[in-house]
């Protein structure tokens, strides 16, 4: 198996996007201890161990772990100098200030616009987290170049939606969703039985989705106006039921990607205008032969669907970059990615150097072996710094 690469802060194009994941299922059906706790900072310790559900604590765990590992793979931080902060409210994205610079602010008493991020300005890399029924996946990149003074870490949506703007300069903002067709805290409820509950179903998230999404969701291939008759003729309901909720959960997964991308949150008022056009379901990879480790295998993952595109307030947003993939079976993840040639190259937008002239690559999903790779950094016996 592969071991996990060594990152490098050193811009070389074209750029890359980094994706790690952690399946925490085998971790928590073999212990109830949480491996590497102490050495996270006190205040993430206590936070991990807030939850009260051992799978909780595992997948918060697994969060901080690849927090701490990309930051000092990245940027070459002593592993027990890690401070992971958070932008000011109502954003507050995790990200990551040298220690240096904080304490440069602290000294000088200066009043920073960023009540948690002490230098007021981002550091070099750029991440966004997601976890869902014990799958934690990271993505995260490193900045081309230095930015603008006028570019921060939450860019005014509608800076994105005028497509005259100039994205070239702009600051990588990256956004990572996880969905869950079977998540075991929702087993309780049990999923739709009927075309009515699923409907009902649907329906409760009528201020998430637009009008749109909402009849995409409810579409029946079965019936005799569906403009898709033809391969729904035969399907059952219980297979209409599935495939609806696979769509439902990949537009989940996209939306709440772009919003995470942008720092915005579940409340944002332009929420319902922000549309996914070209949905595609990703299908699920086919069956991995058993393993006599699981504990050890990575796990299988689908062709990406690239093919989405963004709309807002009936705009399309050409810069941003969509990507949907499913995880095993009952797994789909979305990765949003803009700016710095992480998003789209717009109009006028050559290949060759330059922030945001390079379109960057996004690398495949890469297993994290808690022990294996965490490890050896965790305890200060690795050759990162070096």
């Amino acid at each position: 198996m592969t071991l996990l690469p060594y990152l490098s802060p050193s811009p070389s194009p074209p750029p890359t996007l980094t994706r790690w994941y952690i399946d925490t299922r085998p971790l928590t059906a073999s212990t109830q201890s949480l491996p590497l706790l102490t050495t996270l900072q006190e205040s993430d310790q206590t936070t991990i161990k807030a939850f009260h559900h051992l799978s909780d604590r595992h997948m918060s765990l697994a969060s901080y772990l690849l927090k701490y590992l990309f930051i000092h793979r990245t940027c070459h931080v002593p592993w027990n100098q890690i401070i992971i902060s958070r932008t000011p409210a109502p954003h507050k994205r995790p990200c990551y200030v040298p220690l240096e610079q904080q304490q440069q602010q602290w000294s000088s008493g200066s009043d920073s616009k960023y009540k948690n991020t002490p230098t007021g300005t981002p550091t070099n890399i750029e991440f966004n987290v997601s976890h869902q029924a014990s799958l934690i996946a990271l993505a995260g990149c490193v900045i081309p170049t230095p930015p603008s003074d006028e570019n921060t870490i939450a860019q005014p949506l509608l800076k994105s939606v005028n497509n005259t703007t100039d994205t070239t300069n702009n600051l990588p903002q990256i956004g990572i969703d996880i969905t869950c067709m079977n998540d075991p805290s929702r087993r309780n409820r049990g999923p739709p039985k009927t075309k009515a509950e699923l409907h009902a179903f649907i329906d409760i998230f009528s201020e998430v989705f637009s009008q749109n999404e909402l009849d995409a969701m409810k579409a029946d291939p079965r019936s005799s106006s569906s403009s898709d008759n033809s391969s729904g003729s035969n399907m059952s309901l219980q297979d209409y039921i599935t495939s609806s909720l696979r769509l439902f959960y990949t537009y989940w997964a996209l939306k709440e990607a772009y919003i995470k991308m942008t720092g915005e949150a579940l409340l944002a008022p332009w929420l319902r205008d922000l549309e996914f056009r070209n949905v595609v379901v990703p299908t699920p990879p086919a069956k991995s032969p058993p393993t006599t480790s699981p504990s050890t295998a990575s796990l299988a993952w689908g062709v990406p669907e690239t093919g989405v595109r963004a709309v807002i307030y009936g705009r399309e947003v050409p810069e941003v970059r969509l990507e949907v993939v499913a995880c095993e079976e009952e797994y789909i993840v979305a990765t949003a990615g803009r700016g710095g040639g992480f998003g789209n190259c717009v109009s006028g937008e050559e290949e060759g150097g330059g922030m945001g002239k390079v379109r960057a690559r996004w690398g495949e999903f890469v297993r994290v072996d808690v022990e294996r790779d965490v490890g050896p950094c965790a305890r200060g016996e690795c050759g990162c710094l070096y």
